[in-house]
């Protein structure tokens, strides 16, 4: 849940550490969609941490998923997912 100041407002910016444990999210998939996989399933736990459908993958992230390979994906990642305003015009959401 986001934390909301003294004045009803919502923050502009809540930063959250997790540790994703991608052996328990991709042990039903074959191997050669494991990267793809755990990418979508990164995703999927900041959309429900976060409560928002806009989530956005850094390239560091997603070189460290790659790193091993298609099939060597590793077995957990630590995460840092920032909740930030969103400054485009006409959105959906603005979180």
């Amino acid at each position: 849940m986001v934390e909301k100041s003294g004045k009803g407002r919502k923050k502009e910016v809540l930063i959250r550490e997790y540790i994703i444990s991608l052996l328990k999210h991709l042990h039903d998939y074959t191997f050669k969609k494991m990267a793809h996989k755990a990418i979508k399933e990164i995703r999927k736990f900041g959309q429900k941490a976060m409560e928002t459908t806009d989530v956005r993958v850094d390239v560091k992230l997603n070189k460290q998923v790659w790193s091993l390979g298609i099939w060597g994906v590793p077995r957990r990642v630590r995460v840092r997912i920032a909740w930030k305003r969103n400054g485009e015009e006409d959105v959906k959401e603005e979180l």
